[in-house]
């Protein structure tokens, strides 16, 4: 017995940064004085997350210091500079920074008026969430195994999504996936969609969403007792063995009584 998932239809309506995906706090310390500050959820786009960035930096130190991003479609960078002499640390070194987002590698960078900084790795506005999985928890598969856990896997599909918020769009895949099950009964279907992260459901808003599974079912084949004639077969190959071997000598015999005459 196998599943399939043959068709779907999801809407993009969750959250590039959100508390549940861990990516929404900034901590950056100016003057000695480190400031944690909160990004509110949200799908936001390159422009608009620096804007927003931009505006809490300045609001938590209320103006004392003023910061410019701009971002550089051609190059896909960030850059970010100060008006101030004094150094700024911007702690991407957390993990629950949008630090992915905006082009920066897990460590601390420092910035002032006359030293501005540029993204050391590519912006991805997904923060690296650019698929989702479709699994069945419930089922069981003991045949391939997820490189990520090193677990038997239960996805069913591995759909990636190009960034268009507030759209829909569909999966429908020439030759689905077939996930053969080491169970022959069903009887329910628990369906989880994640990230690549199994722990992390994609959280759509109370969206709509739609998938279509198809189960196939098949013959075992009978297997057939197979006869073993190890004993016979050592019988008769042993059989023709002394049978050759009673020609054999007879033959010589034969040879030694002709040699016998011929000297007579």
């Amino acid at each position: 017995m196998s599943i399939s998932l043959t068709s779907s239809t999801f809407a993009n309506a969750w959250y590039n940064l959100s508390a549940s995906t861990n990516n929404n706090k900034f901590t950056f310390i100016e003057n000695g004085v480190t400031y944690n500050t909160e990004i509110p959820d949200g799908n936001y786009n390159i422009l608009e997350l620096i804007q927003k960035l931009k505006t809490i930096m300045e609001s938590a130190n209320s103006g004392a210091v003023t910061y410019t991003f701009s971002y550089d479609e051609i190059t896909n960078r960030v850059k970010i500079i100060s008006n101030s002499a004094n150094i700024t640390t911007l702690k991407f070194s957390f993990n629950n920074s949008p630090r992915r987002m905006i082009g920066f590698n897990n460590e601390d960078i420092n910035l002032n008026s006359f030293t501005a900084i540029y993204s050391n790795r590519s912006v991805d506005i997904t923060d690296t969430q650019n698929s989702i999985y479709v699994r069945v928890p419930n089922l069981s598969n003991q045949k391939i195994i997820e490189s990520s856990t090193g677990q038997y896997s239960n996805i069913l599909a591995h759909i990636p999504v190009l960034y268009s918020r507030n759209s829909f769009f569909t999966y429908e895949p020439n030759v689905p996936f077939e996930m053969e099950l080491s169970s022959r009964t069903i009887n329910s279907i628990d369906i989880a969609i994640t990230y690549q992260n199994e722990n992390i459901d994609v959280n759509f808003g109370n969206a709509d969403w739609e998938i279509n599974l198809k189960i196939d079912f098949y013959n075992k084949p009978e297997s057939k007792p197979r006869e073993i004639k190890l004993h016979k077969d050592m019988i008769s190959k042993f059989d023709i063995y002394k049978k050759t071997q009673m020609d054999k000598n007879r033959r010589i015999e034969e040879l030694k009584n002709l040699k016998k005459l011929k000297q007579n």
